[in-house]
């Protein structure tokens, strides 16, 4: 009897440890699931941080793409499987240049802040970015690359802080008028203004405002920046652009400007030289006099020819009336003479 209840006791054990021990197992096998699947997610949408040049790296959290550290931006997008999930761009630090084509299609790119040393922005750097409507450039910007914001149709309007930047070909062109704010504290050149509009094809819109109503304006169109005392001038372009504007109207273009002035600040040497003119200006001539009295017509002034036809004039009429008073005279003594020899007879 002993025996039956021992082997019971034993049963009741292992049928109560059972389900314990199968819990904890399931729970393990269950854990090791979700560490794949995250590990298959993390390998399919890629990484998200690393470097983008030396000495920056890059950090994806949530929509917002962080780029810090000091220096320029390698070209490419390691960030490339990420694209549509950007809506925020930041640079901190010392971030002075954008790489070639590192934002190129970010549809869903809305804002971006450029940092304090932003200079230069590469080719095709941003292009086909549809819902950027609106960017803010520091004091230290310098230059926009070739097709840096084509095709981002929604883009609208730009704020230059500092002094004018280098325009190269196409770099704001997306069919549409874009108006441009540049500070009071630091004028553009008029002349490189006016050329900058005509061959935009009168699509650029150029206004002068200060700094401050640059970062209301901006805060009004979604944006936020902070207004940055600046502890120097900012250096103007040195170099007039090389092309002078003609005359004629512009046509309504269907295609990007091929041919966009490039105002080039003085750390940068012209690409192209200024063309001088190959044909010397022609000087107007004149036709030779036939007679010296016709070469004193033409030698003198009129009020010299003048002066001496009324002297001409004058001499003619005394000679004239001596001769005349003369001939009178003679005639009254003939008169007077031949009456004498009538009385003598």
């Amino acid at each position: 009897m002993k025996k039956i209840t021992v082997l019971l006791a034993l049963g009741l054990l292992l049928a109560a440890l059972t389900p314990a021990g199968y819990a904890a197992e399931t729970e393990a096998a269950e854990e090791t699931t979700q560490e794949t699947a995250a590990r298959e997610e993390q390998d399919e949408g890629g990484a998200t941080s690393g470097t983008c040049g030396d000495g920056l790296t890059w950090s994806l959290e949530g929509s917002t793409l962080t780029v810090s550290g000091s220096g320029e931006m390698d070209a490419g997008a390691p960030w490339e499987d990420h694209k549509e999930s950007i809506r925020t761009l930041v640079f901190t630090g010392g971030v002075t240049l954008v790489g070639e084509e590192a934002f190129k299609d970010c549809d869903n790119l809305t804002e971006i802040d450029f940092g304090d040393a932003m200079r230069e922005i590469d080719t095709r750097a941003f292009q086909d970015c549809d819902n950027l409507k609106a960017i803010y450039l520091p004091d230290t910007f310098r230059r926009f690359g070739v097709e840096s914001f084509h095709d981002c149709d929604s883009l609208t309007t730009v704020y230059c802080t500092g002094g004018m930047p280098s325009f190269n070909s196409s770099c704001l062109w997306n069919g549409n008028e874009i108006v441009i704010y540049t500070p009071l504290e630091s004028p553009w050149p008029q002349k490189s203004v006016v050329e900058l509009v005509y061959n935009f094809h009168g699509r650029l819109e150029i206004i002068q405002t200060s700094r401050e109503d640059m970062a209301e304006a901006f805060a009004e169109d979604g944006g936020e920046v902070t207004v940055r005392e600046t502890t120097e001038e900012t250096t103007e372009p040195t170099t007039e652009p090389t092309t002078e504007p003609t005359t004629e109207p512009a046509t309504e273009p269907t295609e990007a400007p091929t041919t966009v002035p490039v105002t080039i600040p003085a750390t940068e040497a012209p690409t192209e030289p200024v063309t001088q003119p190959t044909t010397q200006p022609t000087m107007p001539t004149f036709a030779e006099p036939e007679t010296q009295a016709e070469t004193a017509a033409v030698a003198q002034p009129p009020a010299v020819q003048d002066e001496r036809v009324s002297n001409g004039l004058i001499w003619v009429l005394l000679i004239v009336g001596g001769l005349s008073v003369l001939t009178a005279a003679g005639l009254i003594i003939r008169k007077i003479w031949h009456s004498d020899e009538d009385y003598d007879d």
